[in-house]
């Protein structure tokens, strides 16, 4: 959730007297971002070497890395952003949200409830069994790591114990088959771990002897450190967690509830917007999808009331695939449709290429029916678009075009890609991810499927209006748990009343809001900025206007909060129309 600050700083600030030992934060851009450089190649060098490679999750830990964090945060405040170039203006801005962020973790101590419905710590654990070892160096540092768990999993247990103990869990109304997160892990056997996977196939550079060897501490360690692990998580889970998680279902029924919600508001839609702005915002977005999707409803002259036609989409054989591959075959065929359309729509595309494979076994159950997981650039695999496979009556081909769309390109692979190409920005903003920016991206890129000439079917065009309705009903549903004092079964209903989505995936999304307070509103807010901010230059420029340049403009400096973006465009325009005035 926090993709610069808490997986690159982490290790480094929890090492006992790293920070006595720096020198003091410089009270201007370039000092701030030289202290983290130097942080980040510190806790290289300390991960590398450590025997905790995992990283200390210690409530100490914690509380040490709120002091530096408080620190770098009165450094940035001293800075005065108008002597600033427009580029140190944005690293500014961007290092203060992510500071902000560290320090409200700590301030309402959400880190003693590290758990979603398709994460936590022990599942993350699971992604490292896809370790590649190429190397005898390679598998001894991978053996390492795997006997770092226990260590590792008691750590994490401790925190939510004296998360149980203040009232900081999650609600245990919706960890109903939770157990299916670290049940699968507790085996008979090292070799039906996920964990033994990078042992299966010997690399060439790896000797036969010494692969004998690897293998055989493999199975040792599997057995000794990560199923027995698994096996205290399960006991942790089922006798401890789940039976004192807390009965209450939203977020300003934590400790200091209301305000933390509040500033998770604040947080994810990257404004100043209040919850209740952002519901009633919400309600009027609601009832404008609502009339474009009656539209299509007339258009197929379906003899039936809305919620028969929804009925009609969930149950009819022909919307959704017969089997995984199926699925997985449309979903490459339409991104593969969508990839010969993009030089139309933008100038600079990225090198990197992406490929289509379906959500790991041990995640579907309870996950998303899409995700994309990015790649480095400089690695030796592709960015990749997730489709869940699992139980495939709930998974809908009428939404197949704006989930790829949405995931793959123009949205997620796309803009991520890029980004990691922008060599010119500081480091941190090249792996940075906001999500308003780069889920209002994705869901922008949903409404470019118009442009691109797809959702020629009104059963699609109904799927993706499906999908923005989806992103609306978040707004409200999202606020109505959390501030509201909504049940878990009125937001089912909300959701499944206003659309398409399998019941499946609604209950999994109403869950998914419900661990993760404030995520769902950025989709929506983020897309109706970047939208507003193009009609905004279509405005300016008129016929002059090339939607090009104008997302070649918008990926241009990565992922960025909304009033960059704002800035960005108004920047935009003034070059555009000084090209103009000397043409």
């Amino acid at each position: 959730m926090k993709p610069f600050l808490l997986l690159t700083l982490a290790f480094f600030l929890l090492a006992p007297g790293v920070w006595a030992q720096q020198p003091a934060v410089q009270k201007d851009i370039a000092g701030a971002l030289s202290s983290i450089r130097e942080f980040e190649a510190q806790a290289r060098k300390r991960d590398s070497s450590s025997a905790h490679p995992l990283g200390s999750f210690k409530e100490s830990d914690f509380a040490a890395r709120h002091v530096f964090f408080k620190k770098i945060d009165a450094s940035l405040k001293a800075i005065n952003p108008k002597t600033l170039s427009f580029q140190d203006e944005i690293n500014l801005e961007l290092l203060s949200h992510e500071v902000q962020d560290e320090l409200a973790d700590y301030e309402y101590k959400s880190y003693l409830n590290p758990l979603l419905t398709d994460a936590g710590f022990h599942a993350r654990l699971a992604a490292r069994g896809n370790a590649n070892i190429n190397s005898k160096k390679d598998a001894e540092q991978y053996l390492l790591l795997l006997k770092d768990i226990p260590r590792f999993v008691n750590e994490n247990v401790q925190l939510m114990r004296a998360g149980l103990a203040v009232g900081i869990s999650q609600p245990k109304e919706v960890m109903l088959g939770y157990e299916s997160s670290y049940a699968q892990h507790v085996v008979d056997a090292p070799e039906k771990s996920v964990f033994w996977k990078p042992f299966i196939k010997k690399p060439a550079a790896i000797g036969e002897a010494d692969w004998t060897a690897l293998q055989a501490q493999a199975k040792a360690v599997i057995t000794k450190d990560v199923i027995s692990s698994y096996q205290k998580i399960k006991v942790f889970f089922d006798q401890e967690y789940l039976p004192k998680a807390r009965t209450t279902l939203g977020a300003n029924q934590f400790p200091n509830g209301p305000a933390y919600y509040e500033n998770r508001v604040r947080h994810y839609t990257t404004t100043a917007l209040s919850s209740e702005q952002v519901y009633q915002l919400g309600l009027v977005e609601v009832a404008r999808i609502r009339a474009e999707m009656e539209q299509v409803i007339q258009e197929v002259k379906f003899k039936g009331s809305f919620q028969e036609f929804i009925y009609f989409l969930r149950n009819d054989p022909q919307f959704h695939p017969k089997t995984g591959d199926e699925l997985l075959k449309e979903a490459a065929y339409i991104a593969m449709t969508i990839e010969g359309k993009l030089p139309a729509l933008f100038g600079r595309l990225p090198r990197q290429p992406f490929t289509v494979v379906p959500v790991p076994e041990y995640l579907a159950p309870n996950y998303t029916s899409g995700r994309y997981s990015g790649a480095p650039i400089a690695g030796k695999r592709a960015g990749e678009y997730w489709v869940n496979t699992f139980n495939l009556p709930s998974r809908t081909l009428y939404t197949l075009e704006a989930l790829t769309l949405h995931e793959a390109v123009p949205g997620h692979h796309l803009q991520q890609a890029l980004t990691q190409e922008l060599t010119t920005l500081p480091e941190f903003r090249r792996r940075l991810y906001i999500n308003a920016f780069g889920e209002g991206w994705g869901l922008y890129s949903e409404y470019l499927g118009h442009e691109m000439g797809l959702y020629k079917s009104p059963y699609s065009m109904f799927g993706r209006l499906t999908y923005e309705m989806w992103r609306a009903c978040r707004l409200v549903i999202d606020v109505g748990i959390h501030a509201k004092g909504w049940t878990r079964e009125q937001a089912v209903r909300y959701l499944a009343d206003n659309t398409a989505l399998s019941l499946h995936e609604v209950n999994t999304e109403v869950d998914r809001y419900i661990l993760w307070p404030g995520q769902a509103l950025a989709y929506k807010m983020g897309e109706l900025k970047i939208k507003e901010m193009r009609k905004k230059a279509e405005a300016a420029l008129k016929e002059k206007f090339d939607v090009r340049a104008f997302h070649d403009m918008v990926l241009s400096n990565g992922t960025v909060t909304l009033s960059i973006l704002e800035k960005m465009t108004d920047r935009f325009i003034a070059e555009q129309l000084k090209k103009r005035k000397k043409s």
